[in-house]
């Protein structure tokens, strides 16, 4: 029994964080590896809130470092599937600019990145403790903005909606 190879998805290239926010750091300079990873991977989880967490075959995002002579360069991109993917998936609808679970995000893995330095510097004690972050990095998908988080569903829903009506009129002049 053979199978029906399976198209293989679009790709988009967003780059490591919305395209109006400035680059905090240049390539080349010490901790831009891990800040610029750490852009991209919050990037990535606004990405998946944005477009409402989609099924994978339908819309992906995935984290790409590309090795260049300042070292890794991160790049967001978009897996978009055939068909439902096209829907689903809008550059019109990638964010400019960064939302305020983003910034706490970033600002998180910020003091993260230099509390681990302090201590590889010898700057904090060994058996320092912070009083919060400490582990893993917290979901603050909670800080969303309620009217934010409906209005980018309703943009989801009614590209589907704009879709078929499309398809039906298509259908009918056929």
């Amino acid at each position: 029994m053979s199978q029906v190879p399976t198209p293989a998805p679009r790709e988009v290239s967003l780059g490591n964080r919305p395209k109006c926010e400035r680059e905090f750091i240049a390539p080349g300079e010490p901790q831009y590896g891990e800040i610029a990873r750490l852009d991209a991977f919050v990037f990535k989880r606004y990405l998946d809130r944005v477009f409402w967490h989609p099924r994978p075959e339908v819309l992906r995002f995935e984290v790409r470092a590309v090795p260049s002579p300042v070292g890794s360069v991160y790049d967001v991109v978009a897996l978009v599937g055939q068909v439902e993917g096209e829907i689903w998936f809008s550059e019109a609808a990638v964010p400019a600019r960064w939302d305020y679970v983003a910034i706490t995000e970033t600002t998180d893995g910020l003091g993260r990145l230099q509390r681990d330095k302090l201590k590889v510097e010898g700057k904090l004690p060994e058996d320092y403790k912070p009083f919060v972050g400490d582990g893993p990095m917290q979901d603050y998908s909670n800080l969303e903005n309620p009217e934010e988080l409906a209005q980018r569903r309703w943009d989801v829903v009614n590209r589907f909606r704009a879709a078929n009506r499309l398809a039906r009129m298509e259908k009918e002049g056929a």
